[in-house]
């Protein structure tokens, strides 16, 4: 079964300061997609492209706007097309838990947020229900007839600190949220490498700021190169296949492009790696770098 994965479990750069437990990628959800083969494809991180990478931590309300839903529908519809262009019509969805983007179960959602900022209680403005992204999502893959089921990862893989106080329907612990990892993607928990991974208790931005842009079939292959970018705390931006360049995919690729745009813009550190030339949409993509003056900022490898 082919996984779509929301962009933050390949790429915690893309999320807000301070609420990133690891350097690049989740890395057992990645230790997991690699030791078995997974087909899979990664979606742009719609916040990230909206907003940049220097917005503050928001709850589902802020994104909740008209701008901000026609933004995410406009990306995934041209995300669709590439899905039916490949040839996937079954997959499952992987999002991020109590996200006001991509959470399914759990979202972060509070009425009285806006205005002057202050100080919160994170672990008080937790309710049931999904996110802006993953409803948006829903609503479009549903009108495209696709077969799809979700699941959001449990915070204690994704937050550093105790972001997990106050949620209802997610594993509490480290350890009990790997093991549901494992069994939902059909893994062996005592496979994993879990004394490799981060501590339970870390309470600090790990985020490296750095970000390998490449087409999605070289990061299918789970060879050596890619692992040494991963070990060595790379985010990963990758560009699904697609040859066919229509108005909706021309929409996503711009999501793409101004993600892209944001990470440069926040001093992160963007490497390109080709692997061969990629796609049609992938070698539009570095057109539309071009043109916008990006690539002399991006390192080439």
């Amino acid at each position: 079964m082919t996984l779509i994965l929301c962009h933050c479990v390949l790429n915690v750069n893309a999320r807000a300061p301070g609420i990133a437990l690891w350097n690049g990628v989740i890395k057992p959800v990645y230790d997991i997609l690699k030791a078995n083969k997974v087909s899979f494809l990664q979606l742009p991180c719609p916040e990230a492209s909206y907003l940049g990478l220097k917005r503050w931590w928001f709850v589902k309300e802020q994104y909740d706007n008209a701008l901000y839903r026609d933004y995410c529908r406009e990306m995934l519809i041209g995300f669709s097309e590439i899905l039916l262009e490949n040839n996937i019509r079954e997959f499952n969805v992987i999002g991020l838990g109590i996200s006001p983007s991509c959470g399914y179960r759990e979202t972060q959602s509070d009425e009285t947020w806006g205005g002057r900022p202050r100080e919160i209680d994170v672990t008080k403005n937790v309710k049931q229900g999904s996110g802006v992204w993953i409803e948006v999502l829903e609503e479009v893959f549903k009108s495209y007839g696709f077969t799809f089921d979700i699941y959001d990862l449990p915070p204690p893989l994704i937050y550093p600190g105790k972001r997990s106080i106050g949620t209802s329907k997610y594993p509490q612990t480290y350890e009990e949220s790997l093991k549901e990892l494992c069994e939902k993607l059909g893994y062996s928990y005592e496979k994993l490498s879990t004394k490799s991974y981060h501590p339970e208790e870390v309470d600090t931005d790990l985020r490296s700021k750095k970000i390998l842009l490449t087409p999605l079939e070289f990061a299918l292959k789970f060879d050596d190169t890619l692992d040494r970018y991963v070990e060595d705390g790379f985010g990963l931006i990758l560009i699904p296949r697609s040859n066919v360049m229509t108005h909706e995919r021309r929409m996503l690729l711009d999501a793409f492009v101004r993600q892209v745009e944001n990470h440069v813009k926040a001093d992160h550190q963007v490497f390109l790696y080709e692997d061969g030339g990629g796609s049609k949409f992938f070698q539009e993509l570095l057109k539309l770098l071009e043109e916008r003056d990006l690539l002399e900022a991006i390192l080439r490898i």
